[in-house]
């Protein structure tokens, strides 16, 4: 085909087809073009030589955390969960109740896991074990039937159960590493009751590669906003809209309950440089507890949107994130998922910072950076104290070890001074016996007792260093 052909080919198309469509496709391609070549400067994966999840507390934040939907657990169901770093199961009562309870996945009998092969006991609130049919209610945790003996079932034969509510049709279970009563109640938003508002929908994100506390951290990180949020993007996308910016007015407070925090922002949209006061929204944030969950509500001309933001970890820097969205009915379906498509787009641009920063403790910061130190004082409320954390991980425990494994070494000296007297040396007088085992057991003694009290006070430091996360 020669070239003359193709252009006449090409005239001949051209026909049917207006002139505005090739005008639309140029920034097209143009917007296709730059993302693909971010997307790609992403792929490249950095040679890291420090594991930069050992830089981030190596604690679980206490607090509420969404579990799963509602209908993920149908009547008479179970589900098993791998969440905060132990297994779990969920299940729902076969009686006329119909409670979700949550308990530890591993029967206290043999440790058989629940959650596989397990089932709910048809017309109770009862779990079953597969491996010898132990039963236990979802209440209490308390087993209620062990089938092959009679008489009274001893107390301690009881399940781990986490609180839980279930509200807005989603669960939600309280966590604390000493399982201590829930400190604060689930969050309740009476507004969602009311029938002008309707869910729609909800976006899951799991495996985040990133620690609860750097989504919260980022409330009070204001001058951020210009370099990464400051450009509109297309909703659910990471593609930049060319000439339109946004400008936002961010502000954060403490709340009046110890475990609240409040972030405002006002955004608008400048187009070519201008502002246009007609696409302002304004949104209030509540972190209710360390940033597990999340209100954002959602205030313009469109009317009220709420969107439930959840980070729930299943490890230390791993995330499983939620969006649930709730608005007035009023709104269109398609205006709400473009509002939630925006957040999420943006969203999205904080995560590969998120995805590859370490964790500084004692960042270099500078005037007008805001409060992050007063922010990260204020979350060391929902980690466990040192005194309190030293329960937890057994520190005591491992210090006597460490005392004893040092003070071993004084049995080894002494076994080899014996050993040396009989056969490496020609003393046997009583005097020059006497005097021998004496001063070797004395060296010995003292030996153990240095080498005991290094290993304690090292151990010590050691462990604490690990799952430290004060800010001293």
């Amino acid at each position: 085909m020669s070239v003359v052909t193709i252009i006449q080919h090409f005239k001949m198309y051209h026909l049917f087809v207006p002139s505005y469509i090739w005008l639309c496709l140029l920034p097209i391609t143009l917007i296709l073009l730059l993302y693909i070549r971010r997307s790609k400067k992403k792929l490249i994966e950095p040679r890291r030589g420090i594991d930069r999840s050992l830089t981030y507390p190596r604690q679980y934040a206490i607090g509420w955390y969404y579990l799963c939907e509602s209908n993920e657990i149908p009547k008479g169901h179970l589900k098993h969960f791998y969440l905060l770093g132990r297994e779990m199961v969920a299940f729902r009562g076969d009686d006329e109740q119909r409670e979700v309870s949550v308990v530890e996945a591993y029967c206290v009998h043999l440790g058989a896991n629940l959650g596989v092969g397990g089932r709910v006991v048809p017309g109770t609130n009862c779990i079953q074990c597969p491996f010898h049919l132990w039963e236990f209610n979802g209440k209490d945790g308390r087993c209620t039937k062990i089938p092959y003996i009679d008489g009274k079932i001893p107390e301690k034969a009881c399940l781990q159960v986490y609180p839980s509510v279930e509200r807005y049709g989603m669960i939600m279970i309280w966590y604390h590493p000493l399982n201590e009563p829930p400190h604060y109640d689930a969050i309740c938003i009476d507004e969602l009751f009311e029938k002008h508002f309707e869910f729609r929908g909800t976006y899951h994100y799991p495996n985040i590669k990133m620690h609860l506390q750097e989504f919260t951290e980022n409330a009070a990180d204001i001058q951020h906003f210009g370099p990464l949020h400051g450009q509109m993007l297309v909703p659910w996308t990471e593609w930049f809209v060319p000439f339109v910016n946004v400008d936002h007015m961010p502000s954060f407070s403490f709340a009046e309950e110890p475990w609240k925090i409040m972030f405002y922002n006002t955004a608008m949209l400048k187009i070519f440089g201008k502002l246009y006061e007609s696409t302002k929204v304004s949104a209030s944030i509540i972190f209710h507890g360390p940033g597990s969950l999340t209100l954002f509500r959602f205030d313009g001309n469109f009317g009220r949107l709420y969107l439930f933001h959840t980070n729930t970890p299943c490890e230390y820097t791993k995330l499983n994130v939620t969006f649930r969205v709730f608005a007035e009915k009023k709104i269109s379906k398609l205006l709400s998922w473009y509002i939630v498509g925006n957040w999420v787009a943006q969203w999205q641009r904080d995560l590969f910072v998120w995805e590859n920063k370490v964790h500084r403790r004692a960042p270099f910061l500078v005037k007008n950076d805001g409060p992050v130190m007063k922010l990260r004082r204020w979350f060391n409320q929902f980690y466990l104290s040192k005194e309190d954390n030293d329960k937890d991980i057994n520190v005591n425990n491992w210090q006597w070890t460490s005392f004893l494994a040092g003070a071993s070494s004084s049995i080894y000296v002494y076994f080899y001074a014996i050993y040396y007297f009989l056969f490496k040396t020609k003393m046997y007088g009583m005097f020059q016996t006497v005097f021998y085992f004496g001063y070797m057991a004395l060296f010995s003694v003292g030996l153990g007792i240095m080498c005991g009290t290094f290993g304690y006070i090292g151990t010590q430091a050691f462990v604490r260093k690990i799952y430290s996360h004060k800010i001293d």
